[in-house]
């Protein structure tokens, strides 16, 4: 077929493929799966666990709560600065608070409040390989693991110290307790797993984790009627209630109650209502991001679909579907939407596909594999070209040390798009692993560290520090309120009003940082004008949360206490 005719470029890459493809799914079901697993799990999350700067703002905040509690001791109360952050329950703080705790203490970097998001990460790749086994064969389930490990939600979540990698791992453990007390021989370990994995994610993010195992169980129920004494209910909710409750009580007699106000009655109930903070989405958004947060597996969908359907009376796939679907159909209907809202039903996915792979199915019309062709290659060429021109345009530079990689990934991706149009879908799996494991590496270890301009909270804290011990108090930021700020110098920083501001501004201890947008704002508070300040430090930086370019100007006053920094 001339069409398909192999220029030499591509020969050689096929040839590679061939090469290696059926190497990679021998590893897959014998003793070097684990290591393999691991091998790529960890190109995917350590490469942005020192090296990234604090990302605003969810990450920085969890983590100066976190912080918070090293510094007070106080593991029940939760709070950011002055205000209580009572939106989640306190497990991921525990967590990395414990972690922090462990590498330096309240000055811990912000790797070590990373941790647990890498090792929950690592943990739920491995458990895959038995949370698979009941419903797909040895050989898939390492796929699926493998599947999981290297799709973009799973970099992301894994490299930032947040919830949903800890959320991913009870997930992962619940599915698979249902998996093998539904489809297995699965007896009072599994049961003790469901349970133990439900009691941590409520712990970690309250309802989700349990409102999708439920709405699993019930769809399994409905389609199968199987007996639903294997769940082992009569313990299992005591001993879900006995790890959960001692928190649960102790925090409302804190707080008299009013975390489940802030958390379910306001922060819950608000996102069922509304699109909170600025983040709707319209009902469909999950089915078009999936393309992008679950590449490059995503790619498969289309090839997978018919094979799926027709599968669509077997228990394993019926248990799948009802761990998917309900919840992706309640998740698009809510008007608020994050990207990782989705990434606990990843794992069903990933064994579904997988199963389909390792099916050994005939290829589908060329049109579909054309499809499954641009959705891998697609993405990975606009993210190569978006690290390579993103730089240029903020900061005019090429980030040399990242190209390497994200040529060869862009290079892997079109393999995975050639196999993909040959009908090769174990090909294509293997050029799509090695592709993301080049990518990942790019953005998060080498290209985003580098944007200087986009993460201006390290270059302000160090500024400041300069001048801090001459100071008669915190650092005062007007204008720029990141909490990567509080978190990268002191927790007493004030994010402070123009009014605030103008009432510190003539007094000779006072170190501030005013954007020049915000002096109109704190102009009217100033009847004799402005006073007589030294400019210590100018930054320009992108403020990527607001979408502009801002400058920001640290000040002192004009008095001799401050020439002992001056000379630091």
């Amino acid at each position: 077929n001339p069409a398909m005719r192999k220029s030499g470029v591509g020969a050689a890459g096929d040839a590679f493929l061939d090469l290696w493809t059926d190497r990679l799914f021998d590893a897959l079901q014998g003793r070097l799966r684990i290591v393999l697993l691991l091998l790529a799990a960890l190109l995917v999350v350590l490469p942005g666990q020192s090296s990234l700067p604090v990302t605003d703002r969810d990450e920085a905040r969890f983590a100066q709560a976190s912080k918070q509690m090293v510094e007070t001791g106080d593991l029940i109360d939760i709070r950011l600065q002055e205000a209580p952050r009572w939106k989640k329950p306190a497990g991921i703080y525990w967590l990395q608070a414990a972690s922090a705790s462990v590498v330096g203490g309240a000055e811990a970097p912000i790797w070590a409040y990373r941790l647990p998001s890498a090792l929950a990460a690592l943990a739920a790749a491995l458990a895959m390989l038995w949370a698979a086994v009941p419903f797909v064969e040895r050989q898939a389930a390492g796929l699926a693991a493998l599947m999981l490990a290297t799709c973009v939600l799973f970099a992301a979540e894994a490299n930032i110290a947040k919830t949903d990698a800890a959320l991913m791992l009870t997930g992962v453990l619940t599915l698979g307790a249902l998996g093998h007390l539904f489809l297995g021989a699965g007896g009072i370990g599994a049961a003790l797993v469901l349970w133990i994995a439900l009691a941590a994610a409520i712990l970690l993010k309250g309802p989700i984790i349990p409102f999708i195992a439920v709405l699993s169980v019930a769809g399994f129920w409905i389609a199968k009627r199987p007996g639903l004494g294997v769940l082992r209910i009569w313990w299992g909710v005591p001993l879900m209630a006995l790890l959960v409750l001692p928190w649960l009580i102790a925090i409302w007699q804190i707080s008299n109650g009013a975390f489940f106000a802030e958390s379910l009655g306001k922060d819950l109930a608000g996102k069922l209502a509304e699109g909170q903070e600025k983040h709707w989405g319209p009902p469909g958004l999950y089915a078009l991001l999936v393309w992008g947060t679950f590449w490059p597996w995503a790619a498969l969908i289309p090839l997978a679909a018919a094979w799926l359907w027709r599968q669509r009376r077997e228990a394993w796939l019926i248990l799948l579907a009802s761990w998917v679907v309900p919840f992706w159909i309640v998740v698009e209907i809510v008007p608020t939407k994050l990207p990782h809202y989705v990434l606990p039903l990843y794992p069903g996915l990933a064994m579904a596909l997988a199963a389909w792979v390792l099916a050994g199915e005939a290829p589908l019309g060329r049109l579909w594999r054309r499809v499954s062709a641009g959705l891998v290659a697609v993405p990975c060429l606009a993210l190569g070209l978006a690290l390579i021109a993103l730089p240029i345009v903020i900061e005019g530079r090429l980030i040399a040390g990242a190209l390497p990689l994200v040529l060869a990934a862009v290079a892997l991706a079109f393999l995975a798009a050639r196999a993909a149009l040959a009908g090769k879908a174990r090909a294509q799996v293997m050029a799509s692993a090695l592709s993301a494991v080049c990518l990942y590496p790019a953005i998060l270890g080498l290209s985003l560290p580098a944007l200087q301009t986009v993460f201006p909270s390290p270059r302000i804290a160090e500024a400041a520090a300069q001048w801090r011990p001459c100071a008669a108090g915190p650092l005062i930021s007007a204008g720029y309120r990141e909490p990567s700020l509080v978190f990268l110098t002191e927790t007493r920083t004030q994010l402070a009003a123009p009014s605030v501001v103008a009432e510190r501004l003539s007094e000779p201890g006072a170190l501030l940082l005013i954007e020049e947008r915000w002096w109109p704002l704190i102009a009217p508070s100033l009847p004799d004008g402005r006073p007589e300040l030294i400019p210590r430090a100018e930054l320009s930086y992108f403020n990527y949360n607001r979408g502009k370019t801002e400058t920001a100007t640290l000040y002192t006053s004009d008095d001799p206490r401050w020439d002992a920094c001056a000379n630091r």
